[in-house]
């Protein structure tokens, strides 16, 4: 970063995601045709435009028991992510009072993140989503932060939560967020494009800014650092039963379904 200067790093971020667009390009000619019956919903037709009424995407999540799982397992997920960066701020504005320091923390932070994800996302996320199904594979998260909080709640240090959230970020992006989507395969298109948007926009933000109202809020009320540490366990194991839960409805639906087109 002291080499290229921060504006150049924008430049090369700006190319990166270039190229990105641009190997979509590369996909062959055929892969449609192969892949048509992935895209094909219930009525044989992908093109055809999805229709039905703006707030439809809302009141399926509220009347579905299973949207509703998955929108509580995206707010728990955002709301405990939250907490743990606000504590990681706070540990790290404490041990490191140069800017520079704390900023080159965060940044070999960010390298370990995007290091393991890649080797795990190469080597392991395919294979575990076979070996271990979808429910287990979504509770992996919520267990290694249950895990964590006790931890940190017992001991706190800067490397320790260090370790936890890097962790946690690497098996978000590998794992939880690839077990998250194929939870939306067993939906109807409807539900799939509409109801997803709502979550992906709407529940994500909320978890995020419910979190972040919690933490100061908290802090206000007089918990420290292991205060907030075990009353955000709980939040991880019922955020963790509720993962083997949309585990289970998931084989289930996908079966309805898979009865359904016979």
């Amino acid at each position: 970063m002291r080499r290229l200067g921060t504006a150049n790093l924008f430049i090369i971020s700006a190319v990166l995601l270039e190229c990105g667009a641009w190997c979509v390009r590369l996909f062959p000619a055929e892969f449609k045709g192969e892949h048509a019956s992935a895209f094909r919903d219930e009525t044989g037709n992908a093109e055809r435009p999805i229709g039905g009424r703006l707030w439809s995407g809302i009141t399926h999540a509220i009347s579905s028991p299973y949207l509703l799982g998955i929108c509580a397992f995206m707010l728990l997920h955002t709301v405990t992510a939250t907490l743990v960066y606000f504590q990681q701020a706070d540990i790290a504005g404490r041990e490191f009072t140069d800017r520079a320091a704390r900023t080159a923390f965060f940044a070999h932070l960010d390298i370990w993140v995007n290091v393991l994800t890649i080797v795990v996302q190469v080597f392991f996320t395919g294979r575990v989503l076979k070996w271990l199904g979808v429910g287990l594979t979504l509770a992996m998260l919520p267990a290694i932060s249950l895990v964590g909080f006790l931890a940190i709640g017992i001991m706190p240090g800067l490397w320790l939560l260090a370790c936890f959230q890097v962790g946690r970020r690497a098996m978000n992006c590998a794992l939880s967020r690839p077990a998250r989507e194929v939870l939306f395969t067993v939906l109807r298109r409807e539900d799939k494009y509409k109801t997803k948007s709502f979550m992906d926009t709407f529940v994500y933000r909320a978890g995020d800014q419910t979190g972040a109202w919690s933490y100061p809020l908290l802090t206000w009320l007089g918990f420290g650092l292991t205060g907030i540490c075990f009353l955000a366990a709980p939040l991880a194991a019922g955020w963790c039963a509720l993962s083997l839960w949309l585990g289970q409805r998931q084989i289930a639906l996908a079966e309805q379904r898979r009865q359904e087109a016979l």
